[in-house]
């Protein structure tokens, strides 16, 4: 059993708009992200002219609503734990150099969900088919989220 969830950019932003997935969490534990789906975040909220999946979703809510979302993304709660690269970037060489071939942000990803010994949730429409198979072959679990 894991000691919480691991959640991409997406899934964060949901709960920060106050929707988390119930099956996300069905026994509790922690909720981390990493760095990079947090800058991903970030990235997609800061530029009003960049309309993507993520920003569209603050474009569904009140003008109030989203300024404290975005506040709440600036200043992230601390019930969200940020994995450092201080403590992922020798693991991260670990894995490249045992035979991971994945993205940058999908390296993170799986070095985080072990050093946390987390389940890695990603949305739906963010399916990660090299991050899963990597996951599968380091006995870590990972799950697609409806949201």
């Amino acid at each position: 059993m894991s000691n919480g969830v691991l959640v991409d950019d997406h899934i964060l932003l949901r709960m920060l708009l106050g929707e988390e997935p119930r099956e996300l969490r069905p026994r509790g534990g922690i909720v981390a992200t990493t760095g990079l789906w947090y800058h991903r975040l970030c990235r997609a909220l800061a530029d009003q002219a960049v309309v993507g999946s993520m920003s569209r979703q603050l474009g569904d809510v009140s003008p109030g609503v989203a300024a404290s979302v975005i506040a709440t993304v600036i200043e992230l709660p601390a019930s969200i734990e940020l994995v450092s690269l201080r403590a992922l970037g020798w693991p991260m060489g670990e894995l490249i150099r045992d035979g991971a071939r994945l993205n940058l942000l999908s390296l993170e990803a799986l070095a985080a969900a072990r050093f946390l010994d987390a389940e890695i949730c990603c949305a739906q429409a963010n399916e990660n088919e090299p991050l899963m198979e990597a996951a599968r072959k380091h006995a870590i679990s990972v799950r697609n989220i409806q949201i």
